[in-house]
């Protein structure tokens, strides 16, 4: 057998350990969505995956090396809101106003509010879980804060507050109302819901941010 033979074999042992990582990563998020992370067991997962316990800690030592991945995951999901603003033509307010809705309809996904809301209480308890997902937020806020300011600049965008503030106020905003929305509200009242309580009406977007609202932002 020759070199490229052993290469070739080498790539594909990587992509099937990948694969497989990816599938109980899969099977890890569901069972922390339906179970919650502290009833879920690495046995549980292990099902889920369909490996063997064993396999199951070949991979990961642990639930918490597990509930990292969801930081990973995060990251995945976030990055696409971020190359968006990047490849904005201007800072302007409707590209805000873009970005946010964008951010929403995802925290508003039911799986994302419940995994948010148990990495929250998980980190409480490790500390040490923090700072991976301390980096996703970050990221938003820097981005977003970072577009805001270059709006700034330009005399596309009139900020009532410190851009940065501003950015905080916007994702905190909507964090907590998409939260609320997942867990909360039933398909009927979401169906009626009053447009006067949107945290991304154009009003305030406009109010917050200054510049022309052009369309309703939703």
């Amino acid at each position: 057998m020759n070199e490229r033979s052993f290469i070739i074999r080498g790539m594909k042992k990587k992509e099937d350990i990948s694969e497989r990582r990816a599938v109980i990563v899969q099977a890890a998020l569901q069972c922390f969505v339906e179970r919650g992370f502290h009833c879920t067991s690495m046995r549980d997962i292990a099902q889920a995956a369909s490996v063997s316990l064993g396999n199951l800690y070949n991979h990961f030592d642990g639930k918490e090396a597990l509930i990292a991945e969801v930081a990973t995951q995060e990251q995945t999901e976030l990055l696409p809101l971020l190359q968006a603003l990047e490849r904005a033509a201007a800072p302007s307010l409707p590209v805000v106003a873009q970005f946010l809705v964008a951010y929403q309809a995802l925290c508003r996904q039911r799986e994302w509010a419940v995994l948010s809301a148990e990495c929250l209480s998980e980190i409480a308890r490790s500390p040490g879980l923090a700072p991976a997902f301390e980096a996703n937020r970050r990221r938003m806020l820097d981005g977003l804060a970072g577009f805001m300011e270059r709006g700034a600049q330009q005399g596309l965008l009139r900020p009532a507050v410190p851009v940065r503030l501003a950015a905080q106020l916007l994702l905190d905003a909507v964090e907590s109302d998409a939260l609320r929305f997942a867990l909360a509200v039933t398909p009927q009242e979401e169906a009626g819901a009053d447009e006067g309580v949107d945290v991304l009406h154009p009003a305030l977007l406009s109010c917050l941010l200054g510049g022309e609202a052009q369309g309703d932002a939703t």
